[in-house]
């Protein structure tokens, strides 16, 4: 059996280690767990004990770096792709950091080929991507759509197939959308489309001017804002309700139709290129927000001091700061996100679709930003109301609502797997982001939004922050009565994983699943 790195992973050359692993955790009764771009909550992506800096504990935590073929039938417009393959590059991946060429999208494209929709950012592997439910920003086009087989080694330690079928109670509609729970995906065939361009503009505006009536009904000159998400072909929406911010970015997108002669226009990210790289500005905006969202604390600590040790001119000086910061908080924004006007218009672009639909590659990484996410799917049509809701709830608690942060706005097409947060829904998105995920309570922030939209009938991203299972609007009961097919795939999971070597005590608890053989 291969062995783990110094970091406690390991990292299979193929399908048969998968099994050995699988099979030898059962003897031993241990936990598998999989990861891929470690983009979601540490608990939720390995295994108990997993801890990098103290050791990998005794469980098996699994990278598939190794199986990352991407094998292109062009006949039948089809790619089979292994599970560890990234859909673009990942900065954060320890094995490839520079893997952006050899990811799924830029091949395709590269053999002619495309998929219909892609999500704004591409550091996920394939296999996290499915696994966790994810979509790009689209109504008109789905990715879950183009599935049509994956191929898992489960929890006895048996390699599967299971294949899209007409039958929407077949096991595949289950296994896809299943957290890692189910077992371990290897690879995914898709139905590819032809490579295509798309052309787009990104605007800048205060609430009001936005390009789509945000928070009414829509008239003759705009869109409401469920119409927007309807008619738009690609598209996510920036919100920053900080009260002296109270601005969106829209960033748009359509394909074009095929020609011969085509220009690319590049889109700019928000964050200038200084000698090629966009890393020198985004570093500045990190440490910016990481100021922003530990103060006061480093504040006192670079005066060695507390607030309790203080002298009192020190609390007035703090005082005085939070008097101005209000006006001091939009020039740091203006810097990335300036207010379009007649010096600073929209941003308009036109690129290549892999190049162009993930707007998102640069911005906010991970890694400098050290984000936390809860991100909430609800039916499409309420969308007036929900964000009514939230700005109702902006107003009346001013910062503590708003806090520095930013809101994300997407859209995504009904989808037919069992666990999806879009099953038989077309839905808004509501992305809440939070800079500084080790700096104050993410978790108590995102709870306030979990609660206020409960009534919308909510279903959590699976990768995302996931509220505890005792608060509410996430108890296990919660969660059942928002997915039809919840017994059935819990049923399917118990087949597939009776050792419950997938079962992790984060997942236990928030899904409800017993531990006990």
């Amino acid at each position: 059996m291969i062995k783990p790195d110094k970091s406690g992973l390991y990292h299979p050359r193929n399908e048969k280690d998968v099994v050995e692993l699988i099979q030898h955790a059962i003897k031993a009764k241990l936990q598998v767990r999989v990861r891929g771009a470690a983009q979601s909550p540490n608990a939720s992506v390995f295994a108990d004990g997993f801890d990098p800096a103290k050791g990998p504990g005794k469980n098996i935590n699994i990278q598939l770096d190794q199986i990352r073929s991407v094998v292109i039938n062009k006949k039948k417009k089809q790619v089979t792709v292994g599970a560890g393959c990234h859909l673009g590059q990942d900065p954060g991946d320890p094995t490839d950091p520079l893997s952006g060429e050899n990811g799924l999208l830029a091949q395709l494209d590269q053999s002619g080929f495309a998929l219909p929709n892609v999500p704004d950012e591409i550091h996920q592997t394939i296999g996290g991507f499915i696994s966790t439910g994810s979509a790009g920003g689209s109504m008109t086009h789905s990715f879950d759509s183009c599935i049509l087989s994956v191929r898992m080694v489960d929890g006895t330690g048996a390699v599967r197939t299971f294949s899209k079928t007409r039958n929407l109670d077949d096991p595949f509609y289950g296994v896809v959308v299943s957290m890692g729970l189910l077992g371990i995906i290897t690879s995914v065939t898709l139905q590819c489309v032809p490579a295509y361009n798309v052309a787009g503009i990104e605007a800048t505006t205060f609430v009001p001017d936005c390009p789509y009536d945000f928070l009414g009904k829509g008239d003759k000159k705009r869109p409401s804002a469920m119409q927007f998400l309807n008619r738009t072909e690609f598209t996510r929406t920036m919100w920053w309700p900080f009260k002296t911010l109270n601005r969106v970015v829209v960033w748009q997108a359509e394909k074009l139709p095929p020609s011969k002669k085509f220009t690319a226009k590049p889109y700019q990210s928000i964050f200038p290129s200084v000698g090629g790289s966009t890393m020198p500005a985004e570093t500045v905006a990190a440490a910016g927000f990481t100021l922003i969202a530990s103060w006061p604390s480093w504040f006192y600590n670079m005066l060695g001091l507390t607030p309790q040790t203080a002298p009192p001119i020190i609390g007035f000086a703090q005082a005085g700061i939070e008097k101005a910061f209000p006006f001091i908080y939009p020039v740091l924004i203006n810097m990335f996100m300036p207010v379009n006007n007649a010096s600073s218009p929209a941003k308009q672009f036109q690129d290549r679709w892999y190049r162009a639909l993930p707007m998102d590659k640069a911005e906010f990484s991970n890694s400098l930003f050290n984000l936390a996410y809860a991100e909430m799917w609800m039916p499409v049509d309420k969308t007036h109301n929900i964000l009514n809701a939230m700005q109702i709830f902006y107003n009346q608690k001013g910062f503590a609502a708003t806090g520095f942060f930013t809101t994300e706005i997407f859209a995504a097409k009904s989808s037919n797997f069992w666990l999806s947060p879009a099953y038989k829904q077309d839905s808004v998105r509501i992305n809440l982001l939070w800079f500084g995920a080790d700096i104050g309570d993410p978790m108590a922030y995102f709870q306030e939004f979990w609660t206020l939209l409960a009534k919308y009938k909510y279903r959590p991203h699976w990768g995302k922050s996931l509220p505890p299972a005792d608060k509410a609007g996430n108890s296990v009961k919660y969660l059942k009565a928002r997915y039809p097919k919840w017994s059935q795939w819990m049923k399917l999971r118990n087949q597939m994983d009776p050792n419950k070597i997938f079962v992790t005590s984060y997942w236990q608890s928030q899904l409800g699943i017993e531990t006990k053989s």
